[in-house]
């Protein structure tokens, strides 16, 4: 393979933005087309990647700090990370491509500038945002880790506070601390980790396993990322945030949170097997908790992007559940569900950006019959909703079906509670789900069409591209599921075996 290619790719997605920046202030939105041409470029490059993961990894090690710490920046792409890159980065490019027509009508409202300055920012942000979570998820150190998680943090923080809707500076604000609270106590668990085995790398987690502080080390970590996965109790940042964030912003965060907090989950926790076995039943019910409150919120919304919001929340912890099985389906499960969820939460919140774009609204009581006016929109949102809910042909399907596999296994030779926990997984929260999916369905597409909506026109090409991409790949994924689980599967069982 071609030396140096993922120092490349990262290079060259964070030195693209002050060319993006810059374009944009004379080209204005246009701009995305350039933005989407290098995402989806890296993203087919990682497309290319996976099925070399099947039976072999590429690592990249370049020397970054000599002293006080000795610290290689390292990049690795595996079965675990490749998969997951190549999606993140397809839905990235493909949000870019439905924002151009979306952020066009944004700025129209008259809270915000209309210049090619706003869109120079938006889509550099954008960009910078992108690169920052596949630098996060090809790290080998936990200082690199953690920088572009942070980073992430950083640039999606910028593009709520400037083009939300509502109080931004209040959502973003909220936003900021919840997360930054997330990562503080991440930063905890990496200090700790590097006392108890005098390294940074991710590699020599291995080595923790005696030390007596293991358990606090895992369970600090943890908790950061339930924080920044909405788990029940530390999720005030986020019905808010992506409710009030534009549809192509909330699409990408949504998929942020689940991905990355999933990879995360499934990078480190895995070196807390030993520490973390004992309590990982009550983590399992924590996450089944979040599943069946957020499940409830869900069905009752109006608004179409806080029930898309609820609805992340809710599915998104379906993955901490499986990780936390602490068996080979479980985490194998976790990994897919967090890719297919990823693509049907990215591609909801995009459904909702149309909607709001042609109707003027995101209030379902004021809509109804649209599924003749808005034909490509009911498709994405059947995709979408068949993803969330594994109904075959979708990626959903599999992915859901290996989780809850793991998630009884792990209760028929553990506890009853652990058990009581999967039966509840996959029979109330399953019904709840499909609940509030039909409720949707019935309530924004059938019934009677409203007479302001009569007349209402189809969605631009762009955004009708963007959700064809996005239901497709789903389809495409659940159709030939081995494309991404099996390069899981080699990672599962290189950690467990």
């Amino acid at each position: 393979m071609t030396n140096n290619l993922l120092i490349l790719m990262i290079v060259a997605t964070f030195l693209a933005a002050p060319l993006v920046y810059f374009t944009a202030k004379k080209v204005g939105k246009k701009v995305s087309w350039i933005v989407f041409g290098v995402l989806l470029t890296v993203s087919m490059v990682f497309a290319w990647l996976i099925p070399a993961m099947q039976h072999d990894v590429v690592l990249e090690e370049y020397s970054w700090v000599a002293s006080p710490v000795k610290l290689t920046f390292g990049l690795l792409a595996d079965g675990l990370s490749v998969p997951m890159i190549f999606t993140y980065l397809f839905i990235f490019a493909f949000t870019v491509l439905f924002s151009a027509s979306y952020m066009e009508k944004r700025f129209s409202f008259g809270d915000l500038e209309n210049n090619n300055e706003q869109y120079a920012k938006f889509y550099t942000f954008f960009l910078l945002y992108a690169a920052s979570v596949a630098g996060s998820m090809l790290s080998t150190n936990l200082i690199a880790f953690y920088m572009f998680y942070e980073m992430a943090l950083v640039f999606s923080w910028l593009l709520v506070m400037l083009y939300g809707y509502g109080d931004r500076k209040k959502n973003s604000m909220l936003y900021f601390l919840w997360t930054q609270l997330g990562g503080a106590t991440i930063l905890v668990g990496i200090l700790g980790a590097n006392w108890a085995t005098g390294s940074f790398e991710i590699a020599d987690l291995v080595n923790i396993t005696s030390n007596p502080y293991a358990f606090w080390i895992g369970l600090a970590i943890t908790i950061g990322l339930f924080v920044k996965m909405g788990a029940l109790g530390l999720h005030g940042w986020m019905p808010d945030t992506y409710s009030e964030s534009p549809a192509p912003v909330s699409a990408v965060l949504g998929a942020t949170s689940v991905m990355l907090g999933t990879y995360s989950l499934a990078r480190l926790m895995p070196y807390f097997y030993e520490a973390l076995y004992g309590v990982s039943g009550w983590l399992m019910l924590w996450s089944l908790l979040t599943i069946l409150y957020a499940g409830v919120m869900a069905l009752n919304q109006k608004d179409t992007k806080r029930l898309v919001a609820y609805l992340s929340q809710s599915q998104m912890n379906y993955c901490s559940l499986g990780v936390f099985a602490y068996v080979p389906y479980g985490v194998l499960g976790a990994v897919s569900y967090s890719i297919s969820h990823g693509i049907a939460i990215a591609l909801l919140f995009l459904v909702s950006g149309a909607l709001l774009y042609r109707t003027g609204t995101r209030d379902m009581n004021k809509m109804g019959g649209l599924g003749e006016q808005l034909p490509i929109v009911l498709l994405a949102t059947l995709a979408g909703f068949l993803t969330i809910g594994g109904v075959p042909p979708a990626v959903g399907f599999k992915s859901k079906f290996i989780l809850l596999s793991g998630a009884f296994e792990r209760g028929l030779h553990s506890s009853n509670l652990e058990l009581g926990i999967a039966i509840l997984a996959g029979t109330l929260a399953t019904l709840v789900t499909l609940g509030y999916e039909f409720r949707t369905i019935w309530r924004v597409y059938y019934g009677k069409l409203p007479e302001n909506l009569k007349s209402i026109a189809g969605i631009p090409t762009t955004m009708a591209v963007a959700l064809i991409a996005l239901g497709a790949l789903s389809i495409a994924l659940g159709i030939w599921p081995a494309s991404i689980t099996e390069p899981i599967d080699v990672f599962i069982e290189h950690i467990f075996h």
